[in-house]
């Protein structure tokens, strides 16, 4: 008599877990968009720091803080967005070569591939981080927070990573066309980056800017990241940030099952 042993349903961590490393090792396979996303941010950081440098001697600037350490927190705040596009770009080519499709059919709980994505993106956003740091030293950058306020910075980077990469994976989602992904993402992209206090102070931009400014989860990271290097951050201010992101995030992630709620309901 031949008896058939059931094989368990892998735990929801054990999927992520899979697909987390599927996902990493997918970016190693291209070594060349690997090293151009991870060294990208070094070369806007000495192209920016030189162009708008004279930025420091206008009115607004903070006084008594160079424009290098100035514009390090607002890089690595940007290139988390510009990174959080790959995201996108991802997801529309999961859609395009029908690995979407074969999850859906797998007993696979339907929010680990974003969870996956945005695991992933954190990994890259860390490393970015700190090549980034290395760059600003060499060129005058001062660190001048405490520890706590490094691992605050940290968790704010980290959040922010998660909710430009669930932002970015929904817009993936929806359009899947990676080609049509990469031109609505610069769209979203470039008021996330410069309606903000990344590159100038939020009190020189028009009126109807710094409204926008105020709701912009880029523009309360970025702040919250100065306050931590020049070690002048608040409770408040990195609570502000985490708020937005979070909520940012949770808008995004509620999305799809609102649309999958209506679509099931108009079935019944």
């Amino acid at each position: 008599m031949t008896t058939t042993t059931a094989i368990g349903r892998p735990s929801a961590f054990d999927q992520l877990a899979a697909l987390t490393v599927r996902n990493l090792r997918t970016s190693a396979r291209v070594p060349q968009l690997l090293m151009f996303s991870l060294t990208m941010p070094m070369a806007m950081l000495v192209l920016f720091s030189q162009v708008f440098r004279s930025v420091a001697a206008g009115p607004g600037f903070p006084a008594g803080v160079s424009y290098i350490v100035f514009l390090t927190p607002a890089m690595l705040a940007v290139s988390t967005v510009m990174a959080g596009t790959n995201a996108g770009v991802s997801a529309a080519i999961d859609h395009t070569n029908g690995l979407h499709d074969r999850f859906a059919a797998l007993p696979m709980r339907a929010a680990l591939p974003g969870v996956a994505r945005t695991i992933n993106e954190a990994v890259f956003t860390l490393a970015r981080a700190a090549l980034l740091g290395i760059a600003a030293v060499a060129l005058g950058f001062e660190f001048h927070g405490t520890a706590g306020d490094a691992v605050a910075a940290v968790l704010v980077l980290v959040v922010l990573a998660g909710a430009m990469s669930a932002l970015f994976g929904l817009i993936g989602d929806r359009l899947r066309r990676p080609d049509v992904v990469q031109f609505a993402g610069m769209m979203v992209m470039m008021p996330l980056m410069f309606v903000s206090s990344a590159f100038a102070p939020i009190e020189t931009m028009p009126g109807w800017m710094q409204a926008m400014a105020t709701v912009n989860p880029v523009a309360h990271a970025t702040d919250a990241l100065r306050g931590h290097v020049l070690g002048t951050a608040t409770a408040g201010d990195t609570l502000t940030a985490l708020v937005a992101a979070i909520g940012l995030w949770a808008v995004v992630t509620a999305v799809p099952v609102l649309t999958r709620m209506i679509r099931s309901a108009r079935t019944r």
